[in-house]
């Protein structure tokens, strides 16, 4: 069974840098709507009309190929999980991604914050490639382990070193997922 580390990142740094971030490693699920539908609802609705029940939209994802392409040429199996070990730091490529905010200062910064779920470990790899690309981006990292077995503090960035391993605490959990630990959580 797959133990999962979910990492709180926090990208600041200039508008123009924090864009190029995120469009290098988002990956924004195509329009299924027309923009005009939810209008159009609302006009159904006003006519007494039942509108079409709206989908939601696919999630968005954080693709670890856009900065470390895994070669296409690796066949299924061990031979990809021993590539994603060696260059990602983890199993395969993130399992979720959730954008948690988004904002500019007008003043030419502007900061991005997302949380994202990967298998066995945290990619630390993909964070120094990113690092590599983006030197002037301070990226802040809390992340944690889903079993306690460790959690991970620490920012990439101008003076920075990088993300470390630590003992999981229910402070570092609580920064992880905006809630402190059950009691019967805690070992």
């Amino acid at each position: 069974m797959t133990n999962y580390v979910t990492a709180r990142c926090k990208v600041r740094g200039s508008s123009a840098d924090v864009v190029a971030f995120r469009a290098l490693m988002v990956e924004d699920p195509p329009l299924h709507e027309p923009p005009y539908a939810g209008l159009v609802a609302r006009l159904r609705a006003l006519l007494g009309r039942t509108a079409p029940e709206q989908r939601p939209s696919p999630p968005s994802t954080f693709d670890f190929n856009r900065i470390l392409p895994m070669p296409g040429t690796l066949a299924d199996g061990p031979e990809r999980t021993a590539w994603a070990l060696e260059h990602w730091g983890t199993q395969r490529n993130a399992d979720a991604y959730d954008e948690l905010a988004r904002t500019d200062d007008g003043a030419g910064g502007a900061t991005l914050e997302f949380v994202l779920a990967t298998a066995w470990s945290f990619p630390t790899p993909v964070f120094e490639a990113l690092h590599r690309r983006f030197p002037a981006l301070r990226v802040d990292v809390v992340g944690f382990e889903e079993a306690w077995h460790f959690a991970v503090v620490g920012a990439y960035g101008p003076g920075e070193t990088g993300a470390v391993e630590v003992d999981p605490t229910a402070e570092i959990y609580t920064r992880v997922y905006g809630v402190p630990p059950e009691p019967d959580e805690v070992p």
